[in-house]
């Protein structure tokens, strides 16, 4: 009698370890099993150390091209490249840091505020001359961005008859909006009342210094006042931590002509003040579209891009979304409620699922305009804003059942095969963080007392293939450029399996081979290959040859402090005192193999090389039998059996 072991799966922590499928594990940690074969993976490739101090909680590759560069925040942040013609220079917008924000590929890290504000004042419209027929105008602009960025129409002007082929003088169009300001403030009851000297286009929320301390806006009374919280009543000047683009900015007139409802463009780049002696046959007459438009709410946070071309975000139960193409414009008529606080959001196509505090909501609709909300008839609360991802087909994002899947294919609890409550629960899902790459799902758990790690979800394998990570770091990132996932931890950002040099040390362990009655297994055999290439093996020579000339120079301290014999290396570390390194050279990876009989591990044989069939030892008896694989090789298969002969005939 005897069992092969091939190919090699992964895990099903919920089903119990004899009553396994064959090949499923109750440990597979730091392997790859995509090939059925037991691959070990690469060490991390380090490929960025932020400037700004960590920890960082939100990474960001930004691709322009042939070019890229790398950002980071401590905050939760979410980026997206806006969606605009692909000659235009990569723009990219975030929320989380404060108000929305934006900047072109080649302002980074430098940025502004999302969106261009309303005027504030209405035209005053005056006429003169003229001999034509008599007719009623009204008048409007808008601010527009050198990026091309329309904002809403000011206040409607006074209205005015006058002759057609007149002169009609507009004056008083507002100055473009304030990134700074001159303040004087009054403290009470725990808050600051600023009057500014003009109006300060602020709005609750927006980030601002006072003298040199940061705070929020906490209300706009006024176009002239505002409030925050704390005494800073001696400060005297104010100004914005993400300025309003004002560079180049300029303004577009519109006005009524003849018999068209809506107002027409009557120019460009105009000033504070303009004269209008176009008849309506002569001005451009483009139609004002930008009417709703405003910036996105301050408090926006979970920005994501659609195939339309609009982005979507959230802020309290309101689910937002933009104008398509239009990534600064966010129309307070493309709001959608639901009926508790959202935690998070993603889409599938243009499906957009709202991850709540209780039922998950789906928001459907070719354009934001049309989009209609319903809910899930399921109270699968979300727990963690960082933990909700886009599986294609779908959403998934966790709960304390699991992860919930929203989707083409319905609703489910999507890892309802691998775990029951109670097993996932102890993962702690309130503090899971997901991503999505090449064909993977990655969650990164932390359950506390050594209970963390990464659970790698393969569904495109077929069949079960969990299988975990021992490390555990700070955020997991996709990367949509290149489909690869990066790790960040306290020393920056690494691709994952990408380095050279020794393999990490998998663990692999079989289900429990439940026996018909007590018996002895004589022999084993394990086919196995080495990963480690010349690449590698340069590499970790050099660690080792590196990490040689430390101790050597660590060594050469001690003599000058007494000499090693007289004090115990590394016993008595204080200070900046040297510490010698415990270092191998680099050799051929190794495999080990356990045998467990009965749950307890009963032999073990360490391999430099594929050998042929070894003798187990006898003495006892099983009632069943498992088998353990540590090391960094490639194992092709595995097997046991009672007899070499049987071992043989598997």
């Amino acid at each position: 009698m005897g069992f092969v072991l091939s190919p090699f799966k992964g895990m099903v922590p919920r089903t119990a370890e004899r009553l396994l499928g064959e090949g499923l594990a109750v440990d597979a940690t730091n392997v790859n099993l995509s090939s059925g074969e037991i691959r070990p993976i690469k060490q991390p490739l380090p490929v960025h150390t932020p400037s700004n101090p960590g920890p960082w909680t939100a990474v960001y590759r930004a691709v322009n091209g042939l070019q890229s560069q790398w950002l980071a925040w401590s905050e939760d942040v979410d980026v997206v490249r806006a969606p605009l013609p692909a000659a235009s220079e990569a723009r990219f917008c975030w929320t989380g840091d404060d108000e929305p924000r934006y900047a072109t590929y080649s302002k980074l890290p430098d940025c502004f505020a999302l969106g261009i504000p309303k005027p504030q004042g209405a035209a005053s419209i005056s006429h003169s001359g003229g001999s034509g027929a008599a007719v009623t105008r009204f008048y409007v602009y808008t601010f527009y961005s050198a990026l091309g960025e329309e904002g809403p129409e000011s206040p409607v002007s006074n209205v005015v008859t006058g002759k057609v082929d007149g002169t009609w003088a507009i004056t008083g169009m507002d100055a473009f909006p304030a990134n700074s300001g001159t303040v004087a403030g009054v403290f009470a009851a725990g808050v600051t009342t600023f009057t500014d000297t003009d109006n300060h286009w602020l709005r609750d929320g927006d980030a601002i210094v006072l003298g040199t301390s940061r705070t929020a806006v906490a209300s706009t009374p006024t176009a002239k006042t505002f409030t925050v919280a704390g005494d800073y009543s001696a400060e005297t000047a104010w100004a914005r931590v993400a300025p309003w683009n004002t560079t180049g900015m300029t303004r577009r007139l519109y006005r009524t002509a003849g018999t068209a409802a809506s107002f027409q463009l009557v120019a460009e780049g105009v000033g504070t003040t303009y004269n209008d002696t176009l008849l309506d046959s002569a001005i451009p007459g483009d139609e004002l579209i930008s009417q709703y438009w405003a910036p996105p709410p301050p408090t926006l946070r979970g920005l994501i891009t659609l195939p339309n071309g609009a982005l979507a975000g959230f802020f309290e139960n309101q689910l937002c979304f933009s104008e398509m193409n239009q990534p600064h414009a966010w129309p307070q008529q493309y709001r959608r409620a639901t009926d508790v606080a959202i935690v998070g959001i993603e889409a599938y196509g243009t499906t957009v699922v709202a991850c709540s505090k209780g039922r998950p909501y789906v928001a459907t609709g070719a354009e934001p305009a049309s989009v209609t909300m319903d809910s899930v008839d399921k109270v699968w609360p979300c727990l963690n804003k960082r933990s909700v991802i886009s599986i294609g087909d779908g959403v998934l994002y966790a709960t304390t059942y699991g992860l919930a899947y929203v989707g083409m294919g319905g609703a489910a609890i999507w890892t309802d095969a691998l775990y029951t409550r109670e097993e996932w629960v102890p993962l702690n899902p309130g503090g899971m963080v997901a991503a999505v790459a090449e064909g993977r799902v990655f969650v990164r758990y932390d359950g506390g007392d050594g209970f963390r790690g990464v659970l790698v979800f393969s569904p495109s394998d077929g069949g079960v293939a969990l299988t975990k990570l021992s490390v555990v770091p700070d955020e997991l990132y996709a990367d949509r450029a290149d489909g690869r996932l990066y790790m960040v931890d306290a020393g920056g950002v690494s691709l994952w399996d990408a380095g050279v040099g020794p393999r990490i040390d998998y663990a692999w362990v079989s289900k429990d081979y439940h026996l018909p009655q007590p018996m002895n297994f004589g022999a084993a055999r394990v086919d196995f290959v080495g990963e480690m290439t010349e690449e590698d093996f340069a590499s970790a020579q050099a660690d080792y040859e590196a990490n040689v000339a430390l101790n050597q120079a660590a060594i050469g301290v001690y003599k000058g402090l007494g000499g090693i014999n007289a004090r115990p290396v590394n016993a008595n570390v204080v200070n900046a005192s040297p510490e010698i390194m415990s270092i191998s050279p680099p050799s051929p990876s190794v495999l080990t193999f356990t045998l467990y009989s009965d749950g307890r591990p009963v032999y073990s044989r360490t391999m430099l090389t594929s050998a042929d069939a070894f003798r187990l030892p006898g003495g006892f008896r099983s009632e069943s039998v498992a088998i353990g694989l540590t090391g960094s090789v490639r194992v092709k298969y595995a097997a046991i059996a009672e007899t070499m002969s049987d071992l043989k005939a598997l």
